[in-house]
């Protein structure tokens, strides 16, 4: 900024340098730099380290129970979020991760699953920033782990959560079947036309 308006200054020696032609969405992007000038250098280089020290915190927890595991580099430290699997307690109950997210919504807390289609099968990807203290992701944690415990116990109450909320399950079949997508308006005009025609 000259004092008069906004240029590109590509001219960053310390930056990681362009990545693409597109910059986004401009809410999106003024909100992360208004986050990172408000926390300066030093200050993004401690909520970098915190973030990663609290994933690795809780890849520990996670990996403490039965029926959880990381599929990827199997005992190396991660950086800011793992992508888990609930494979083996989904063998093992017929429960699914997106039953696991859905009782999890019971006790108050958000689950991140992943994106369609699934790579890991059962999939859940958490990523605890550092907005999150140790007792945070102890919480967290413990209510996995309970989640786990009750779909060995009693699965017909995970398998129909959340039982807090007004709405309980969507229809996500439409997501793993590519006919159904259409990512642009254009995609979605030439589908409609395809489907009228």
């Amino acid at each position: 900024c000259d004092g008069e308006r906004y240029t590109l200054d590509w001219d960053r020696p310390q930056s990681i340098g362009k990545l693409r032609a597109f910059y986004g969405v401009a809410g999106a992007v003024l909100k992360a730099y208004a986050w990172v000038m408000s926390l300066g250098a030093a200050g993004l280089l401690e909520v970098s380290k915190v973030s990663v020290l609290n994933n690795n915190y809780l890849l520990k927890r996670m990996l403490e129970i039965p029926g959880v595991t990381a599929p990827y580099a199997k005992g190396r430290h991660r950086i800011e979020q793992v992508r888990y699997s609930w494979e083996d307690l989904c063998a093992e109950t017929g429960v699914h991760s997106e039953d696991i997210g859905l009782r999890a919504a019971d006790f108050g807390v958000h689950y991140w699953t992943s994106h369609h289609p699934f790579v890991v099968s059962e999939p859940c990807t958490l990523e605890p920033t550092e907005s999150f203290s140790k007792a945070d992701l102890d919480e967290y944690a413990a209510i996995m782990r309970h989640v786990a415990e009750e779909a060995r116990t009693d699965p017909e109450t995970v398998r129909t959560a959340p039982h807090n909320s007004t709405v309980h399950r969507a229809d996500h079949a439409s997501l793993d079947d590519p006919s159904q997508w259409a990512i642009t308006w254009r995609a979605f005009q030439k589908k409609r036309e395809q489907a009228e025609g």
